[in-house]
Formats: C-alpha cells, sequence, structure tokens
C-alpha cells in the first residue's frame, strides 16, 4: 500500500495555518487592528462581522449567519457605548 495523499481540504487547512503564522511573525498583532480604543475595535468587528455575515447568507449557511449578525449588533451596541458624545 502507498502512502496515503492528504484530502484537499486538509492541504488548504494547512496552507491557510501557514501563511497565518507568517503574517504573524512578520506583523504585532496591534498592527492589525485599529488601535486600543474600544470604540474604534467595536466599529472594526461590526463591519467585519457584517462582510463575514454577508458572505455566508449567499452560503445558504444560515446558522453561521445568525451568530455573525449577533456579533455585528452586539459589536455596534459596543461602539455606540464607548463612543464619547459631543454636547
Amino acid at each position: 500500500m502507498g502512502a496515503a495523499k492528504s484530502s484537499p481540504s486538509r492541504s488548504r487547512a494547512r496552507a491557510a495555518r501557514s501563511a497565518r503564522s507568517a503574517s504573524e511573525r512578520e506583523a504585532p498583532s496591534q498592527a492589525r487592528t485599529p488601535g486600543n480604543n474600544a470604540a474604534a475595535v467595536a466599529d472594526y468587528v461590526a463591519s467585519i462581522t457584517a462582510e463575514l455575515a454577508a458572505m455566508a447568507g449567499s452560503a445558504r449557511l444560515d446558522l453561521l449567519t445568525y451568530f455573525l449578525n449577533m456579533a455585528r449588533l452586539e459589536a455596534e451596541c459596543l461602539a455606540r457605548q464607548h463612543t464619547p458624545t459631543s454636547e
């Protein structure tokens, strides 16, 4: 019996892990976020989760879409709570 080849999905997962670890070595984690400002981070998370929810929705991944939209709503609430009011 010859050596078993890994499945395409495992190969893609391995490549993604490798790319992630390489990018993590190149840049500190703070460089990928909008800063330490809670409102800015929450706003960024809301934006990213909205994009991910749209992708999941178009792929008909209903439960994932639901959870991503819940995360988006929570992030939007937190962004509003941490944004100073101008009075």
